[in-house]
């Protein structure tokens, strides 16, 4: 929603369901959206924003008034299925502190309404809170954020929450073109490109996931599940990475949501449905940052698809 020239949330809401789009993600609460969704059926992950973290944390009453306002409002009316307080985290230091507290006083709040048993709370990663991502067996998380991901983890394993991660082959890629192939990062590979001590890997798709569970798993916990709760590529890049293209950004897209839908899971937990969704809706044209930073829409504001995308493979 980092932009001036969207559509109301009514229209956005009759787009995704014209393209049969069954879950989505808003980054922080925004209540005309949490009422468009309202008798849909799509699943809905509301956002604690970052700046909200400080508020909330460890305070029982911020949180219940932002539970009551943002969730029991609307739920169940609004199929909402996660809350994710706050959005990597780890990677903004200023927030670290405030983080484990917003996540217990939110759960807290969500158990006072009795919706414990239907909405899980937990937040996103970025890929980068591995210290080591390669090979994926040996996924382990960086040494400065192994304490506090060990209190996230006894969070998420006490409540039954999914690790959620934002995992961008795209970013891996650019870092690595030395060692990573397009077609691998693409999900274009015909044979395996990594051999994994007998785990074959034909995407870095899997491969940064695995990574993160092996990492998960090194600390203990064997039955987290891992949910990605970004992923794309950019359609543009005005000139700056070749790489940015509507091309590849199709062929990335689709072939997502093809290995998404096919319940493969990955090599490490194959067969296991995994829960993806993809960044973004919409392309941003005020997003802070580079150029691709403002192509990773599906959409152009005026609902014309940017690329084709099939939603319903298989």
């Amino acid at each position: 929603m980092v932009a001036d020239n969207l559509p109301p949330p009514q229209e956005v809401v009759n787009l995704l369901q014209m393209y049969n789009i069954g879950k989505v993600r808003i980054f922080q609460a925004h209540q005309i959206a949490l009422r468009a969704l309202a008798n849909t059926g799509i699943e809905v992950i509301v956002g604690v924003g970052n700046d909200e973290l400080q508020i909330i944390a460890g305070d029982e009453a911020a949180a219940n008034g932002w539970v009551k306002d943002n969730i029991s409002s609307f739920y169940p009316s609004t199929n909402i299925k996660y809350i994710a307080v706050g959005n990597e985290v780890l990677s903004n230091s200023q927030y670290i502190p405030y983080l484990v507290e917003a996540m217990k006083t939110i759960q807290a709040a969500i158990q006072a309404a009795n919706l414990q048993n239907n909405i899980k709370v937990s937040t996103t990663h970025a890929s980068s809170v591995l210290g080591n991502s390669y090979p994926p067996s040996q996924g382990e998380f960086r040494a400065d954020v192994k304490d506090i991901m060990k209190s996230i983890l006894d969070f998420l394993a006490e409540n039954e929450s999914p690790f959620m991660a934002n995992v961008y082959p795209y970013f891996s890629y650019l870092d690595n073109k030395a060692q990573i192939s397009s077609d691998y990062a693409l999900f274009r590979s015909s044979t395996a490109v990594v051999n994994d001590g007998g785990l074959l890997y034909k995407n870095l798709f899997d491969a940064m996931i695995d990574s993160l569970i092996a990492a998960v798993e090194r600390m203990g916990y064997l039955n987290i599940e891992i949910m990605v709760t970004e992923s794309g590529w950019p359609s543009e890049s005005g000139g700056i990475e070749e790489a940015a293209n509507m091309e590849n950004a199709r062929i990335y897209n689709n072939n997502l949501i093809r290995h998404v839908l096919s319940e493969e899971g990955t090599p490490r937990r194959p067969e296991r449905l995994i829960d993806a969704y993809i960044f973004g809706l919409f392309n941003e044209n005020l997003k802070f940052g580079q150029e691709t930073e403002r192509h990773f829409g599906l959409f152009y504001p005026d609902e014309i698809p940017v690329y084709h995308v099939d939603f319903s493979f298989g």
